[in-house]
């Protein structure tokens, strides 16, 4: 889970910055300056460029989302299209979608990686991000108190269902390979408690940067949000704002002018984005970010935040969302919204995860360790300042993370 306000900071003192200082730079300078050839590309032209294979596919959910389902059915040098290949189905974190896990260099790319170990890929987009802003009735700007009305706990409840259900009857198979990054993970949980027959349709999961527990988080931005929920509440309906950073060309712009090897602003622009994506001088490429924030962020509702920040007061309770006392005995029967039962998800689980990451804290990934009943590796990256979004997008992510996690798959 990136920090939705500290993203939002580093766009403003961005362009504040660019304004007052970079305005000067010659057009011909911005012109001629050749950025990465993966920028301004959406997942089917990366692939293409790549030379992968991609496929697009639609699922609906029960209660009407209409949610993109991307694959990658082989690799380059792996091209097998056998029937009984194993499937991976890879689900993206908050702000985050498909493209996520294939934007960092086919080398360090989780997606491309698996492709080319002779895996199936499906790459799902949860409701509300860019690709999946959808549904059957319901219009998300004109209906908006209706279509944002989710959380995380929705897409555990009927995203993941649907999709899983849509994958392994579309391949033929009975189980798949799960991995998940942040909000990814999360809906696992929500999943595979709430409904543990899946548990059985899930033959690994593998969690990067798993975020359940909040009550060690260590990042103060997010605990004042947390502090003053219930104003933070009040004014998303007095302001009728139900989605918050959508996708926007303009972040792009911004970056390509002045965030690149060379211009007057890189300084600045690589202590506002490690800010965001992490402070592990090796693993933060100013080359890539112009790639990354082709497609990223890609949205997320206002009650996916909001359901984050009261784990906060749950005291290292994993519960659902809080209506407040009154509306939730209408809605649960109780006054207290109901736990998650954990030790429901009987699914191996592989938990990936960083000391410093300010979006989970440790202590709570080895508290839910301790919970779950099939904890199968508890692996704490051996680099001091590998944060959040370092699980998918480093430098150095294939031996710090990644070969592990295929030490895994192949004992799976």
């Amino acid at each position: 889970m990136c920090s939705a306000i500290d993203y939002f900071s580093v766009i403003c003192y961005l362009l504040i910055f660019l304004l007052s200082n970079c305005s000067s730079i010659p057009l011909n300078q911005l012109s001629e300056h050749q950025f990465h050839p993966d920028v301004g590309l959406n997942i089917s032209q990366l692939l293409k460029r790549h030379g992968y294979p991609f496929e697009g596919h639609t699922v609906v959910t029960e209660d009407g989302y209409i949610l993109a389902l991307h694959r990658v059915p082989h690799g380059i040098n792996n091209k097998s299209e056998e029937v009984d290949k194993p499937v991976a189905l890879l689900v993206h974190g908050l702000m985050s979608q498909s493209i996520d896990f294939l934007n960092n260099e086919p080398e360090h790319s989780l997606g491309f990686l698996l492709a080319e170990k002779g895996y199936d890929v499906w790459l799902i987009n949860l409701r509300g991000n860019t690709h999946s802003r959808r549904h059957i009735s319901l219009d998300p700007d004109t209906d908006k108190d209706k279509f944002w009305d989710f959380s995380w706990h929705d897409s555990g409840i009927y995203d993941l269902p649907a999709t899983i259900d849509y994958i392994l009857s579309h391949t033929g198979q009975s189980q798949l390979y799960y991995f998940g990054h942040s909000r990814g993970t999360t809906a696992f949980f929500v999943m595979a408690s709430s409904l543990p027959e899946y548990n059985q349709k899930i033959k690994l999961m593998t969690a990067l940067a798993p975020v359940v527990f909040m009550q060690n988080n260590i990042d103060p931005s997010k605990r004042l949000m947390a502090d003053f929920l219930a104003g933070l509440k009040v004014t998303a309906k007095v302001l009728d704002i139900h989605e918050l950073m959508p996708h926007s060309d303009s972040i792009l712009t911004i970056v390509k002018t002045c965030c690149y090897e060379g211009s007057v602003c890189v300084k600045e622009c690589e202590m506002y984005f490690e800010q965001s994506f992490g402070h592990a001088p090796t693993e933060f490429n100013m080359t890539l970010l112009p790639v990354y924030l082709s497609n990223t962020p890609a949205g997320f509702s206002v009650k996916d935040g909001f359901h984050y920040l009261q784990h906060f007061k749950n005291g290292g309770r994993f519960r659902q969302y809080d209506y407040g006392s009154s509306m939730n005995k209408v809605k649960y029967g109780q006054s207290i919204p109901p736990e998650y039962n954990l030790t429901n998800v009987v699914t191996p689980v592989a938990l990936h995860y960083a000391r410093k990451d300010k979006a989970t804290g440790y202590k709570d990934v080895e508290h839910l360790a301790k919970i779950l009943p099939n904890c199968i590796r508890l692996s704490l990256v051996p680099l001091e300042d590998f944060d959040h979004v370092n699980f998918i997008w480093s430098n150095h992510i294939k031996t710090l993370v990644y070969d592990e996690v295929f030490e895994d798959l192949k004992k799976y």
